[in-house]
């Protein structure tokens, strides 16, 4: 299942990435507080680019991963420094590096209903990846999100967007029905994408992170910048 496609990522990346950048001083100062203030960063989920793009600024070396071509598209357009990839981040190899960052649900995404990756295979490969002090930084969605919530609708000068959501008691998943329209010439051209996120209970990620060998904290917020209901952050620093 493909998501992100060329629509839905240019209608991602100017109409909903408002969230994740307002975390950009807090990430950036969890970093800087664990002595990282260089060298190379792994975004695994990097989306269009936004955080790789603040990274080159601050002067850290940026490496982002993706699995849209769509989206490694427009990083690779605004971050012509970065080095980006296209790739999944349950397979991609990791370089050695001093931190690593995973967030907007990028390890909750699944490909479809038989998709069940190995979460802690990852995160022992993000642990072997990290320096001494290195430091990962992820968001999960929690059990309960959108179980019960209505269909929603967003819109930009040149775009619209409506999602669906199906709740899977059984699976703790969540499906959303995308429908996108994107303005092309005087029309607007419509797509569909199914995506399909696996919830969590953020305790056991956490466990799951200290067995590993993290010190790890759960947040609630990256710096000032609040997390959305019913989704938890974690910060696993190696020793």
């Amino acid at each position: 299942m493909t998501i992100y496609t060329d629509d839905l990522a240019y209608i991602h990346d100017v109409g909903y990435s408002g969230l994740s950048e307002s975390w950009a001083p807090g990430l950036l100062q969890i970093m800087r507080e664990a002595g990282i203030t260089n060298g190379t960063v792994v975004d695994l989920g990097c989306g269009g680019g936004g955080w790789g793009e603040r990274l080159t600024a601050e002067g850290y070396e940026a490496v982002g991963v993706d699995v849209s071509p769509a989206m490694v598209e427009l990083a690779r357009e605004r971050v012509p420094a970065a080095e980006f990839q296209v790739g999944s981040i349950w397979e991609v190899p990791l370089p050695r590096c001093r931190a690593v960052t995973a967030l907007s649900e990028v390890v909750c995404y699944r490909s479809g209903d038989d998709d069940h990756p190995d979460l802690r295979d990852l995160l022992a490969r993000i642990f072997a990846a990290l320096e001494p002090g290195g430091v990962l930084l992820l968001d999960v969605t929690e059990i309960g999100l959108d179980r019960d919530r209505e269909r929603t609708f967003a819109e930009g000068d040149d775009w619209a967007c409506l999602v669906r959501y199906e709740y899977d008691e059984s699976a703790s998943r969540l499906r959303r029905y995308i429908t996108a329209f994107r303005k092309v010439g005087t029309l607007f051209r419509r797509t569909h994408e199914l995506h399909i996120v696996q919830l969590f209970d953020a305790d056991e990620v956490a466990d799951m992170m200290a067995s590993i060998g993290f010190e790890v904290r759960q947040v609630r917020s990256f710096g000032n910048a609040p997390l959305l209901p019913l989704r938890a952050g974690l910060i696993g620093r190696k020793p």
